[in-house]
Parts: structure tokens; C-alpha cells; sequence
């Protein structure tokens, strides 16, 4: 009687055993398709709707999103990602949706900062030939203020503002301001690049009665062409520096929790204090919480 070979590939080779009925592959009841667990339809549909969305919009289709992003505060890439996931466009209405998306940017930059910081110390920036100096009531300073504060705001600045600001509301704003300074109850500072006025901070000097020894940051702009350059610390410095020279030691100031300057202030040494959560509206619309900060400008002075 001869002998039976078995191959390798036979189920009932011995180097592959397997019960009755299997043919030897692997368990089919482990495997999920490409399209997962769902139809295979509305999985296809998807995969056109993303390659549409994503690989190849007309300039025009591209042009509409960045303008509907900008205004809505958001990213190309956010408002069309809204798109995929919820198969419309994003309205101006659509606040509480809009303040999600903020958030989740915001969480995930302080989240990237956070690792960024672990790795790498960066460099300060730094702009050679900026000048600051205090600035007075005139048409021309007030214009150059409105501008910024309609841009800081257009751009999710939370200076006090809803967007849209229009520009005779910051205009009587900064007139105000500036009537104050000139009246000595605070000092106004503008950055220049050459002529052009590209940054601002307010140092706040009328408190009440029993605080003569402190003052207030307010108003924190820079313009969006010389952000990251160090325009906003040189403001800085230029006010700690106005402060001492009118005997004021301690220096407080708020800045958002979503999107605000809580890094540039710690480094140039302001402490938290705490944080109010609920504490603002953002320019588009849903609620920040606001953080607290303080620094003391000299040593020896009550505690």
C-alpha cells in the first residue's frame, strides 16, 4: 500500500491542522473590511466626498473657504474639515459650534508649546531698530489705533470687543484713551517701525485712592505683520521701566485663557494669580475665562 503525501497547503496535512469544514485561512470572523462594520455604500460615498473636498477644489472653492474662515475666525483647514463632518458650511450664527472648534486649537497649541518647551529653549526675538515712545491725542494716532484694534479683533484678539468692531466705535475708544493720557491718568505707549506704528500697551495709572503704588497692562496690540518679533515685550519693558519712574512697583494685568499672551507674560516674569473661568465673551462669540497676573518691578518694597 503506498503512502499519502500530504503539501503544506492541504487543510488535512498534519503541519496544518484544522477542524472540518475550515479550509485552513485565517479566522474570517476576525477580519473587518476596509470599510469597517457599516455599509459599503455610504463608505465610497465618503471616500469621494474627501477626495472632492481635500485633493482638488477649484481656486474659486478654495478663494470662498479662506474667506468664510477668516471671517469666522477659524482655518482653512477647520472649515473644511466641518464640511466632511458635517456636510454643510459654517455660518456666522453658529457661535457655540464655532467656540468648540476655538477651543479645541487652542488646547491643542498649549498642548504643542508644552512639548515644544520640553525639547527646545527658544531664543528670544528680537527686532533691532523698534522705537517706542508715549503717545498724545491727535486725528493721525488715533486713526492708526483703530486700526489695529479692528485687525486685533477681526483676528480673535479678546481686547474688551465683539467682532465686527466698527471703526468709529474703536475711534471713540482710543479717543477717550487718549484724552486720558494727556490728562496724565495713564500713558499710552505706540512701537514704531520707521513710521509706522506696529504695536501698543497701555499702562493704567488712575487706580483708586489706597493703591497708589500699582498700576494696570491694558490693551496689549501688536499688528499682524510684526507679530513674533519681539514688538510686545520692547512694550513691555518700555512700560515696567514708565511705571518705577512714576513710583509704581506692582503690576497686574488679565489676559484670555483661550488664545491670550499668558506665554509672553510669564516670560517676561509676571505670576498667575488664578484663573476666572466664564469671565468674557470672545469677538465671536462664546465664553473664555480670564487669567490673572502680577509681577513686582523692585525689591525691599511691602509685601
Amino acid at each position: 500500500m503506498s503512502e499519502i503525501s500530504h503539501s503544506p497547503a492541504d487543510p488535512t496535512s498534519p503541519a496544518n491542522p484544522a477542524p472540518a469544514g475550515h479550509n485552513g485561512g485565517p479566522p474570517l470572523d476576525e477580519h473587518t473590511p476596509e470599510w469597517g462594520n457599516g455599509g459599503i455604500g455610504n463608505y465610497f460615498y465618503w471616500k469621494a466626498a474627501h477626495r472632492a473636498a481635500w485633493k482638488n477644489p477649484s481656486p474659486g472653492i478654495v478663494a470662498f473657504r479662506i474667506r468664510k474662515a477668516e471671517r469666522l475666525g477659524l482655518t482653512y483647514e477647520e472649515y473644511t474639515l466641518e464640511i466632511l463632518e458635517r456636510g454643510r458650511h459654517l455660518q456666522i450664527e453658529d457661535v457655540e459650534r464655532i467656540a468648540e472648534i476655538r477651543r479645541r486649537r487652542a488646547a491643542r497649541a498649549v498642548a504643542d508649546r508644552k512639548n515644544t518647551e520640553r525639547y527646545f529653549i527658544r531664543p528670544e526675538p528680537f527686532m533691532p531698530d523698534i522705537k517706542i515712545r508715549s503717545l498724545q491725542s491727535s486725528p493721525d494716532t488715533c486713526a492708526r489705533l483703530s486700526e489695529m484694534l479692528v485687525e486685533a479683533v477681526a483676528n480673535g484678539g479678546s481686547v474688551s470687543f465683539m467682532h465686527p468692531l466698527p471703526l468709529q466705535e474703536a475711534n471713540a475708544f482710543w479717543r477717550d484713551s487718549l484724552g486720558s493720557a494727556d490728562r496724565g491718568e495713564r500713558i499710552v505707549l505706540g512701537a514704531f517701525d520707521g513710521e509706522e506704528l506696529i504695536g501698543t500697551v497701555t499702562l493704567l495709572l488712575k487706580l483708586s485712592q489706597n493703591q497708589p503704588h500699582r498700576a494696570e497692562i491694558a490693551k496689549m496690540l501688536t499688528r499682524l505683520s510684526h507679530r513674533h518679533r519681539g514688538v510686545a515685550t520692547a512694550l513691555l519693558r518700555e512700560a515696567e521701566r514708565a511705571a518705577v519712574e512714576h513710583g509704581r512697583w506692582l503690576l497686574v494685568l488679565d489676559t484670555a485663557e483661550d488664545d491670550g499672551a499668558a506665554g509672553l507674560y510669564e516670560r517676561v516674569g509676571f505670576k498667575l494669580a488664578g484663573l476666572i473661568p466664564d469671565y468674557a465673551f470672545k469677538p465671536y462669540g462664546g465664553l473664555t475665562g480670564t487669567l490673572i497676573y502680577w509681577k513686582r518691578l523692585q525689591q525691599g518694597v511691602p509685601a
